[in-house]
């Protein structure tokens, strides 16, 4: 809707002014509130003298902003991107395995329990992505117009059903952990990780079955890609919040921050690996009729839609074993 006032050139720099002003009350908020919220985004540093910590937030603001043109020379040069990747996962489990030789054991064990959720959530990712790549060209050439009767841009369907799904059902879903935690039937964390997978297989299933209603041209139902991302956001609300909160209950305190990095690099990764995932598929439908390239598409749904299910599979049948490693962790 937005689009049809806002000139085409300027809709990313809209787009990208709302968020950063968005981000900016969110700051203020946290400002205004953060006396109400005990030690919650407490400075790690401050058990250190006054002048060290000055200089150790100095280097942190300097750092960050050296930083930048590194950053955005590897936005616009990919093989440095590739370059960075190639290093950074490495060095970093490089890096936690010798903090971890120094560690008492169950914190050495909660530690492995962290970087099993981190590998599973980059598999995670690199699935759910697709939507950014070969489900965005699955929209543009292979889907109708229409969800319920109203008609709508299939890539505009395909970028913002998550988020509207994830606005509307958050909440209930927290509510739903409440009410089973009360009852003491709440899932461990990892079962809920396997959930996502079984959740994230049955979207990209319905994305297969989406063959099964293409008309002569190779278009098909909007209405049951929708459906897909519903199923696939139940999966991202299993695993997305509670994977954040778990990071920072299994690390030591001195490490958090290393942890939650990972679990931030690990989406980086997964987008990473969901590009190469993206780029097979469509290679494979390049030069194709419409029709060819919709079941290129949806065989190569069903083959993510298989990997996911025993993706969560495993991760239920090792969950008794990793909740072990986790001790008294919730």
């Amino acid at each position: 809707m937005m689009g049809s006032f806002i000139p085409e050139n300027l809709r990313w720099n809209v787009a990208f002014g709302f968020a950063a002003f968005v981000m900016m009350i969110s700051l203020l908020t946290f400002i205004r509130t953060q006396k109400k919220i005990a030690d919650i985004g407490v400075s790690p540093l401050l058990h250190l003298a006054p002048d060290k910590r000055k200089l150790y937030e100095w280097a942190t603001y300097i750092g960050s902003l050296v930083l930048l043109p590194v950053i955005m020379t590897m936005v616009a040069k990919t093989e440095y991107t590739d370059y960075f990747m190639y290093t950074i996962g490495p060095l970093t489990i490089i890096y936690l395995l010798y903090e971890m030789m120094s560690m008492k054991i169950e914190d050495r064990n909660k530690m492995i329990a962290g970087l099993v959720f981190i590998f599973f959530s980059i598999v995670f990712w690199a699935f759910f992505e697709q939507g950014g790549g070969s489900l965005s060209l699955f929209a543009a050439n292979n889907l109708d117009n229409k969800v319920l009767g109203i008609p709508l841009d299939p890539n505009g369907v395909n970028n913002s059903a998550n988020s509207l799904f994830v606005i509307i059902f958050a909440a209930l879903v927290g509510l739903a952990w409440v009410w089973m935690a009360k009852r003491k039937i709440e899932p461990n964390t990892l079962i809920k990780f396997g959930l996502a997978f079984i959740f994230l297989a049955g979207g990209f299933y319905i994305f297969y079955t989406t063959r099964f209603f293409t008309d002569e041209n190779g278009v098909t139902s909007l209405n049951l890609f929708t459906f897909g991302w519903l199923i696939i956001t139940f999966g991202e609300l299993c695993l997305s919040p509670i994977g954040m909160s778990i990071m920072t209950k299994l690390a030591p305190q001195k490490l958090q921050a290393i942890m939650m990095g990972m679990w931030f690099l690990a989406s980086a990764y997964g987008q990473y690996f969901a590009g190469i995932l993206g780029a097979n598929i469509s290679d494979a439908s390049e030069n194709s009729s419409n029709i060819d390239k919709l079941t290129v598409y949806t065989e190569g749904y069903l083959q993510l839609g298989i990997y996911a299910l025993i993706a969560g599979v495993i991760l239920i049948a090792i969950s008794p074993f990793v909740r072990k490693l986790m001790h008294e962790v919730k």
